[in-house]
């Protein structure tokens, strides 16, 4: 019997998720990525979900991984007071950051909008190629 199979579900699934977290600050640290460690590291997970013989890592986390989305709530409390301590900061500089939120709302918005005309454009092209005569 593995050293796995003893340990209690909710366990195994929090070693699970604080080595996928692990692995992505390394990987984060080594390869000097501008990216996040913990981002890495889910992205981790969902490359070993994706992917058919590694499926069972990410069965394994999930045990630990529902009770902390059930209240993922709660972590954007530590966020949330950050922001309160820093409305002087953020006061000075609210037109850049409008115009940071808003540009990074309005530009994808505007990008995928064309992406579907164009696509749809390219579909009844398609459609009328395919039309008998």
């Amino acid at each position: 019997m593995s050293r796995a199979a003893v340990l209690p579900p909710v366990l195994l699934g929090l070693v699970v998720l604080l080595l996928a977290q692990m692995v992505g600050l390394a990987a984060s640290a080594l390869l000097g990525v501008p990216v996040p460690g913990v981002v890495l590291g889910i992205v981790l997970l969902v490359l070993l979900g994706i992917l058919r013989p590694t499926r069972s890592v990410v069965r394994a986390a999930e045990p630990a991984a529902t009770p902390l989305l059930a209240h993922l709530q709660l972590l954007f409390v530590p966020p949330s007071v950050g922001i309160v301590l820093e409305l002087q900061s953020l006061a000075e500089n609210a037109l850049p950051l409008a115009l940071a939120v808003g540009g990074s709302f309005l530009v994808p918005l505007i990008v995928s909008g064309m992406v579907l005309q164009a696509l749809l454009r390219r579909q009844d092209r398609r459609r009328g190629e395919e039309a008998p005569a």
